[in-house]
């Protein structure tokens, strides 16, 4: 059971004091929730009362002058989530009419769509989002089978849950919420971590890879070079700006964009080249740099799925003219909404976008560009800022499960493992294996509570939204076709309740 589980104040009480003559399983839940490293909360207001009613407990029963008893609670409370007691409240809430501190556990536990647990039975009827320490405990121990979602948003943010509260807090508190502190101070701070001098947020990944264009003057008439594999945004930006996407197949053992191909795409119309670092894992970016600078091709890299990856030694985002990112909730490096930025060395390219994102205009109501309104807002800066501190503890992490995916998987039949190469390390967004067969392994793995996706099942140039073009001579892509037919996807994340 992963629930968010909120302890009644008694239960806490019961367990520092021994209190087995009320509760029977005063011992056996707490150690229960620490050794299976279920996440369970107090509620802020909790934590006073307890503490007050322990002290003075333990006093009377002679255990005080114990240092055990110090450091049980201690220890308690720093395995604990402190969940922000909300401001909400309703007199007329039966539980509020029958016990203030109960109803604003209730109210912890509703925001935080957590379980309480408790042995007041009358709080249990009231609340309806209780167990009682025997039904929660009989529940874990009988349930036999385990769902494996593809994405679990959820409990991956639930270790830092205080943390995003305050700078919730903080954000709402300062009155600013459009290109203020946060923003800034991300950009700096993500700028850095990419070892650039720029970064400049803005409002999607989609948006930073148009805008890079945009701001080198790519428009229509010109050509971009693209990955035939990969997610439909990198060909959309290209549209976007009037230019038309040139498509290149991958290298089949990276699924990268394959450099041995480039060249014959080029054309005098050429202006650009977008390296996708698919999967998490980087583009061959020294040879994709050695042909754009033989014919005087802009490099964009685009690393909507990459956060954090290297290529020997160097951090993605910091290999071309300038880089796209995206942090779609599901990234690596990922918002609670959407979000993008652009990282470049160029000072000219960031004084542009800095333009174009702000409705062309650097001073207000002064508008020297056609530009768009495409702004990273105060508020997922500010998160994006909490979990930045956190993504290479991730990224390790997923490396880890990487690691046991080769090991369990590498020897069975027909199954096509991702191929590395020496000079990439990589941050597996995705872990992406082929079969022959997928569509029966995806519906076996179903059948096992295991969800999967298939990136991605329409390669662009296939597309209804690419069919009606008449612009260029689609295909033939016979390697992406086959990707398309035989990919498949597990995504995992950091889940403190599993250690992984």
């Amino acid at each position: 059971m992963r629930d968010r589980v909120l302890l009644d104040s008694n239960l806490i009480l019961d367990y520092l004091l021994g209190r087995q003559q009320v509760n029977p399983f005063w011992e056996a839940l707490p150690l229960y929730l620490i050794q299976h490293q279920i996440p369970f909360c107090l509620a802020a207001h909790q934590i006073a009362s307890i503490e007050y009613v322990f002290i003075r407990e333990a006093k009377r029963l002679g255990l005080w002058e114990k240092p055990q008893a110090k450091q049980l609670w201690l220890c308690f409370f720093n395995k604990a989530t402190i969940l922000k007691t909300p401001a909400k409240f309703d007199r007329e809430h039966p539980l509020a009419k029958r016990d203030i501190e109960d109803y604003q556990i209730h109210l912890a536990a509703e925001s935080a769509e957590g379980l309480i647990i408790t042995r007041d039975l009358e709080f249990a009827r009231l609340s309806g989002r209780c167990l009682t320490p025997e039904a929660f405990l009989f529940a874990t121990k009988t349930k036999t089978s385990t769902s494996v979602p593809f994405y679990d948003l959820k409990t991956s943010h639930f270790e830092f849950h205080s943390e995003l509260e305050v700078t919730f807090d903080r954000t709402l508190n300062s009155g600013w919420f459009i290109l203020g502190n946060e923003v800034s101070q991300f950009e700096q701070e993500f700028a850095e971590y990419c070892e650039s001098q720029y970064c400049i947020g803005v409002g999607n990944g989609l948006e930073a890879l148009a805008l890079i264009l945009r701001g080198y003057g790519i428009g229509a008439g010109d050509e971009v070079i693209v990955p035939t594999h990969t997610f439909i945004a990198t060909w959309l930006a290209v549209s976007q700006v009037g230019a038309t996407p040139v498509p290149v197949e991958p290298d089949e053992h990276t699924y990268n964009l394959n450099p041995a191909l480039i060249e014959s795409a080029i054309t005098p119309k050429t202006k650009a080249i977008i390296a996708v670092h698919l999967y998490g894992q980087p583009a061959d970016m020294d040879a994709i740099n050695a042909i754009a600078k033989q014919y005087h091709l802009k490099v964009i890299e685009d690393v909507a799925q990459a956060h954090g990856a290297k290529y020997k030694g160097r951090r993605v985002g910091s290999l071309g003219d300038a880089a796209g990112f995206s942090f779609y909730p599901a990234k690596n490096l990922g918002a609670f909404g959407d979000g993008g930025a652009i990282v470049t060395n160029d000072s000219e390219l960031t004084k542009t976008v800095r333009m174009l994102r702000n409705y062309g205009s650097q001073v207000k109501y002064h508008h020297e560009v056609k530009g768009v309104n495409s702004r990273l807002d105060e508020l997922q800066a500010a998160f994006l800022r909490v979990k930045l501190r956190k993504l290479d503890q991730w990224n390790e992490l997923r490396r880890q499960v990487a690691e046991i995916y080769w090991r369990e998987l590498s020897n069975i039949d027909s199954l096509i493992l991702p191929d590395v190469p020496p000079w990439a390390t990589p941050v597996w967004h995705l872990f992406v294996i082929r079969h022959p067969q997928r569509d029966r392994l995806q519906q076996h793995l179903t059948r096992s509570g295991i969800s999967t996706l298939i990136h991605y099942p329409v390669p662009p140039h296939l597309s209804e939204a690419y069919a009606s073009d008449n612009k260029w001579q689609v295909g033939p892509f016979p390697l992406t076709e086959m990707l398309a037919n035989q990919v498949l996807t597990d995504d995992y994340q950091y889940c403190p309740s599993s250690g992984l």
